[in-house]
């Protein structure tokens, strides 16, 4: 079988995505929790909360990216040697996790350019799309952390 692209890098890759995936958690739900003071009226966090939008979408950015990098060398000795043939639910669980992923790059970059367009404490009438987007964000990036960890579990490495 030939090399594949990136082949000799997967292990590297992977702890770069996994690293930035760390940031990116830690980023969002903190964002969440200032977020959630928003509604409560108290706005103390409002520079720190979009310090955490930018470190967010960056790293959302880099993990996708990573993820991209990674998935030619995933696709041939993970999903194709072992998931399709033995576990082809896993296969599916992945195609969920990356539709989703890109859904979420999608909005992400709304996100971010709400945010940039607005103060929450001088125009509250925008959190009613922002509290809510900012929730669906974590709940996506909090699917695809369960998932890709529990399918790294099932088969991380072809060595």
């Amino acid at each position: 079988m030939s090399e594949v692209f990136l082949e000799n890098f997967y292990g590297p890759l992977l702890l770069a995505h996994l690293f930035a995936t760390f940031v990116l958690v830690g980023s969002m739900t903190h964002d969440l929790l200032i977020v959630i003071n928003f509604v409560r009226g108290k706005f103390g966090r409002q520079k720190l909360e979009w310090l955490y939008v930018r470190v967010s979408l960056w790293s959302y950015a880099i993990v996708y990216v990573i993820g991209a990098l990674i998935y030619p060398a995933y696709r041939i000795h993970i999903r194709y040697l072992y998931f399709d043939p033995e576990l082809p639910w896993a296969t599916g669980l992945f195609e969920v996790k990356e539709h989703w992923g890109a859904v979420g790059l999608a909005m992400f970059f709304v996100y971010y350019m709400l945010r940039r367009s607005f103060q929450p404490s001088e125009e509250k009438d925008k959190l009613t799309l922002y509290v809510p987007l900012c929730l669906l964000l974590n709940v996506i990036v909090w699917y695809k952390v369960v998932v890709g960890c529990y399918l790294t579990l099932l088969k991380g490495s072809w060595s």
